[in-house]
């Protein structure tokens, strides 16, 4: 489903392709699919919420910006590994002179031309380029497992905000049942009205009641609307453009999990701690290279090249040198030391970051958990709540159209029926939305759970 979502269980477990660009299946092409131009209104459909969380993974602006910046890390990653290898260069040079003799007469002007190749290559520095290397690869992971924490973050506000449309879908329709409901029990009072059975004042008090569930009703469409808004933008869609979800929302089996169980899930699997603890790595690598700096560097330098002359008298000529450098940094007022401690310290609070953000992980979990095992145990009372308020409604409408009910007893229940059938369709969508958060918490995607977890 998500191509480009990298994910893995433990940093010192994670390792770079030959490529850095080979994390994407496209490294070349950006993930934007051919969108319909602005200003059309197009009837789009999904078949399942993950093909809708797909599309926005494809479309949306923060996984543009994901690809863009691990491309840009891979790249780095490439620059540092080419430092490995000797560098070539080539110059070619065209140079007029003219010089005076010691006794003062001008010399001919010589006019010189020719190519020259000039070789360098580090053979020796104690480990300072290997380590710079090792700090740009955590840096690449780091990024990576970050920029997989923003597409979970993307998957996450696409789901909430899809359980949110179809809960306010859900209270669209127990709004226009209450309406048709309330319309019945008007028609029931004007016949009742016609026959001298109900008074005046019942009549006007249904008709409040009905003018009152109208109006519910329209409030009700107006959050579908709202709710149909904030889909679309979530998933990267026009708002000219129609959404059909074209899918049943049954909420996911119910299962029991021990938060223990999850704490520790958590802890494998959120890439956001994970890139803490790769950062660190980064920060680690960096001391080893500032370290290795105050020590000597060996390389090997070569310079070839050959000159000609305009002047016919004068005989081509070729030059070369080589040799070997010995670099020793020997006062600096302390600099490659500082910064050793520095990168030291900066490692020692990533690693501090990442043990507190573990505990704010931990207290995201827990909450998730509990509210998620709350909206499970809630829906069994809903749905005997919903029946017996179905069971009221027909026992009072049945005594008012026998003549023995009072209208104030048909309109209670008929109202505690409304909100027992609100409450029927915000039960299920809290549980799919507490199953939403807890995968969130737990750093899971959407379409592998965890086999009897919740």
């Amino acid at each position: 489903m998500i191509p480009f979502c990298f994910v893995g269980s433990a940093v010192a477990a994670l390792d770079l392709p030959a490529n850095p660009g080979a994390f994407w299946l496209r490294p070349d092409v950006p993930p934007v699919p051919v969108s319909a131009p602005a200003g059309t209104s197009d009837t789009v459909r999904f078949a399942s919420l993950a093909a809708l969380t797909e599309h926005a993974l494809r479309t949306r602006a923060a996984s543009r910006a994901a690809w863009l910046v691990i491309q840009a890390e891979a790249a780095r990653l490439d620059e540092a590994e080419a430092a490995r290898w000797p560098t070539l260069t080539a110059q070619f040079a065209f140079t007029r002179s003219r010089a005076l003799s010691s006794s003062g007469a001008a010399a001919p002007t010589l006019h010189r031309y020719g190519p020259s190749l000039t070789l360098s290559y580090l053979i020796h520095d104690f480990g300072a380029l290997s380590a710079g290397i090792e700090a740009q690869r955590y840096q690449l992971i780091a990024r990576l497992l970050q920029n997989n924490r923003l597409l979970q973050d993307v998957i996450a506000e696409v789901e909430a905000a899809a359980f949110a449309l179809i809960a306010a879908r859900a209270r669209v329709d127990a709004e226009a049942e209450q309406e048709d409901a309330l319309r019945a029990s008007l028609d029931a009072v004007a016949i009742r009205l016609r026959g001298g059975l109900a008074s005046r004042a019942d009549e006007l008090r249904a008709r409040a009641a009905l003018a009152e569930a109208q109006r519910a009703h329209q409030l009700a469409e107006r959050d579908r609307a709202k709710a149909d808004a904030a889909l679309k933008q979530a998933a990267g869609l026009a708002q000219t453009q129609t959404l059909v979800l074209d899918w049943e929302s049954a909420p996911p089996p119910e299962a029991q999990a021990l938060l223990a169980d999850l704490l520790t899930e958590a802890e494998r699997q959120r890439p956001d701690l994970q890139a803490l603890r790769a950062a660190a790595a980064a920060a680690r690598q960096d001391a080893v290279q500032a370290r290795a700096a105050r020590w000597p560097s060996l390389s090997l330098s070569a310079t070839t090249g050959r000159t000609f002359f305009l002047e016919d008298d004068r005989t081509p000529s070729s030059t070369y040198n080589v040799g070997v450098n010995v670099v020793l940094p020997l006062v600096d007022g302390g600099r490659l030391r500082a910064a050793a401690r520095a990168a030291e310290r900066e490692a020692a609070r990533l690693d501090a970051e990442a043990d507190a953000g573990y505990a704010d992980v931990a207290r995201t979990v827990a909450e998730a958990w509990h509210d998620a095992r709350s909206a499970q145990a809630a829906r069994a009372l809903i749905a005997a709540q919903f029946d017996s308020a179905s069971e009221s409604a027909r026992a009072a409408a049945a005594r008012y159209e026998a003549g023995v009910g009072s209208l104030l007893e048909l309109l209670t229940a008929q109202a505690d029926l409304a909100r027992a059938r609100q409450a029927r369709a915000q039960g299920d969508t809290d549980w799919l939305t507490a199953f939403s958060r807890l995968n969130h918490a737990l750093g899971r995607l959407p379409d592998a759970p965890q086999e009897g977890h919740p």
